[in-house]
């Protein structure tokens, strides 16, 4: 079995016109245009589940104007010392969709496509078969690793909450289905009756359909791994950080998932007040509290429940007032966060860097006259309190 390296140019199925892995039946979206309806060479009619499947896929490919090259640049250098399983694979990652890895052990080149309804032995003790139920299984297991592999080696300051979060969101079905798509799956899946499924698929917002494309893309993946032992965990990694790129950087720098340390870089001159700091409310007190002056922290909103990617998190909304300095209850700043600690470091940011910056810092200024008038008065009262010990 020849062992090649994934170039970014292998297995996709753009300009092949045999059949690959030994799968003479398998569809292949991408060698002609897709049929149309009327079509004298085409055996489609408005019924054709399959005809219509194509077209869809055929145009979202069309419509797909993802970067992906622009998006691996954007990725941080490993910021880690990672421990390889495989090294990576060099490859240059095109503006499109990357393409497919192939899978090089015939045996498994249609197992990824094949459902269980066609198989003709007893699933929970035959071993000869494989349908992609099986593979789901392992492809599963290897997608959870390489993603907590790139997460946490590539964006380790993100918390431990929201690097699950982001890696939630890079193997959760419906991002599965999509790519499925995009890479024609649905058109190479062997299932006993494949219209009847989807049109059950269709009273249910399409969630079993999506939810059989997503176990096929895991599968496709284990199939990948196992066909090249020496080098399959590194290509499916690389292709896979290709392909998750855009999404890696859109939930690494979305305001979803930042938290304490979780910037990742900020260029010169950049608004103060859309850098997080975890010490803002310290900051801020050590500025401007006295025994004659408070900071009340409290909630202006009530607490959110957050739903989708971000299920059982919550939003948090406080707002900060000062009392003192001639003011009552005056509002310096409103901050929004994942917890009420977040909220108030955000509500101090906005003070001490927003609007009433200016208060802020006449504040300051008032506070540092008291002390010094204090430090003075001190050192006057010990100094004559020295004077009079020395006059007895």
């Amino acid at each position: 079995m020849s062992k090649r390296p994934y170039d970014g140019q292998q297995g996709s199925g753009y300009n092949n016109k045999k059949p690959r892995n030994g799968d003479s039946n398998q569809h292949r979206p991408y060698d002609n245009p897709p049929a149309r309806y009327g079509d004298r060479h085409s055996n489609s009619s408005p019924g054709n589940l399959k005809a219509d499947l194509e077209r869809k896929a055929a145009t979202d490919r069309r419509h797909y104007k993802v970067d992906h090259s622009e998006a691996v640049k954007q990725i941080p250098s490993n910021l880690a010392t990672q421990v390889p399983v495989h090294s990576f694979t060099p490859f240059t990652v095109p503006a499109t969709l990357p393409p497919l890895p192939e899978i090089l052990d015939p045996t498994l080149a249609t197992a990824p496509f094949t459902h269980k309804s066609l198989a003709s032995y007893h699933r929970a003790t035959s071993s000869s078969d494989i349908t992609y139920e099986r593979l789901e299984f392992l492809g599963d297991a290897y997608l959870e690793v390489i993603a907590s592999r790139i997460i946490f080696h590539h964006f380790p300051r993100l918390t431990a909450g929201s690097q699950s979060q982001v890696r939630e969101v890079l193997v959760k079905n419906e991002t599965l289905a999509e790519y499925a798509r995009l890479y024609g799956f649905e058109l190479r899946v062997k299932v006993a009756d494949f219209e009847q499924m989807a049109a059950d698929s269709a009273g249910k917002g399409n969630k079993c359909l999506s939810k059989v494309l997503g176990d096929v893309f895991e599968a496709y993946i284990a199939a990948v791994i196992l066909s090249d032992a020496e080098n399959g965990f590194a290509v499916v990694e690389t292709w896979l950080t290709a392909l998750w790129a855009p999404k890696l950087i859109d939930a690494a720098n979305s305001h979803k998932y930042r938290s304490p340390g979780a910037i990742l870089q900020h260029a010169l001159g950049e608004d103060t007040r859309t850098i997080y700091d975890p010490t803002a409310k310290a900051t801020l007190q050590k500025r401007i509290q006295s025994a004659d002056a408070k900071l009340i922290y409290e909630p202006y909103k009530t607490m959110q429940e957050l739903k989708g990617d971000q299920l059982g998190q919550n939003r948090h909304f406080i707002a900060l007032y000062l009392t003192g300095y001639g003011f009552e209850r005056k509002c310096l700043g409103k901050g929004v966060g994942k917890n009420k600690v977040e909220a108030g470091n955000w509500a101090a940011v906005e003070a001490m860097h927003g609007e009433f910056k200016s208060v802020v810092d006449e504040c300051e200024t008032k506070l540092g006259l008291v002390k010094e008038a204090r430090r003075k008065a001190k050192e006057e009262e010990e100094a004559a309190k020295g004077l009079k010990e020395d006059t007895k």
